[in-house]
């Protein structure tokens, strides 16, 4: 007879393992959600997005979105941050050289006017906060923590610039900036009533790119301008 002490240990399955999966598909509901709510929040707006669309897109239920959430301001403000720290972190990933001050200015203006071209729905998102005052943003202290590198990249490259007199000396980093944002974003927020206005097609190919080479020769004229 077998006793209870002989008794052999239960074999390892894969369900010890569970847990690993359960935050994969945790992770990916998240993910799945917040991609949705983009989506939602930067064609509807905060008032006039629907939760139950978002769920419906994520393929989860409700009651998921406000686990992760909490509420709707919740996943508003998740959204928002997450999409500024998207555009932060891939701003930090630019090999900017300190010692050729306005080829760093010019690569982040190419690289400013390339993200909001390819991510209309964070353009969008942004637009549809400072309709409503910048209500959420000016909750984050995450929003303006992050911009912290980006301020100091500016900041460098001026100091750099004018130390090998390159550039004017009344230069401001806030004020470049967005300059450079406005050159990035204007022509797609008005793009549909300015081609009406002007006769002129702003989605075509040829004319972001003629649009590209304008901002980056008004940056660099404004920048070296006097010198």
């Amino acid at each position: 007879m077998t006793t209870e002490a002989e008794t052999p240990e239960a074999p390892q399955t894969e369900d010890a393992a569970a847990p690993a999966p359960r935050k994969r598909n945790a992770e990916k509901t998240r993910k799945a959600i917040l991609t949705a709510a983009l989506k939602e929040f930067s064609q509807a707006g905060f008032a006039g997005a629907r939760i139950e669309r978002i769920v419906k897109a994520a393929k989860c239920n409700i009651r998921m979105l406000y686990h992760y959430f909490g509420d709707k301001k919740g996943l508003y403000l998740a959204v928002l941050e997450g999409a500024y720290e998207d555009l932060r972190g891939r701003e930090a990933e630019l090999k900017i050289d300190f010692d050729r001050p306005l080829e760093g200015f010019l690569e982040l203006q190419r690289f400013t006017f390339d993200y909001f071209e390819k991510n209309p729905r964070i353009d969008g998102l942004l637009r549809n906060e400072n309709l409503m005052q910048g209500k959420f943003v000016a909750q984050s202290r995450k929003v303006t923590e992050t911009a912290f590198p980006l301020r100091r990249t500016i900041e460098r490259l001026i100091e750099s610039g004018q130390a090998q007199g390159l550039f004017r000396d009344d230069l401001d980093w806030a004020q470049i900036y967005v300059t450079i944002a406005a050159m990035s974003r204007f022509h797609l927020a008005n793009g549909w009533s300015l081609s009406v206005t002007l006769d002129t097609d702003m989605s075509k190919p040829e004319w972001r790119r003629a649009r590209l080479e304008h901002a980056l020769a008004v940056l660099e004229g404004y920048l070296t301008s006097g010198r």
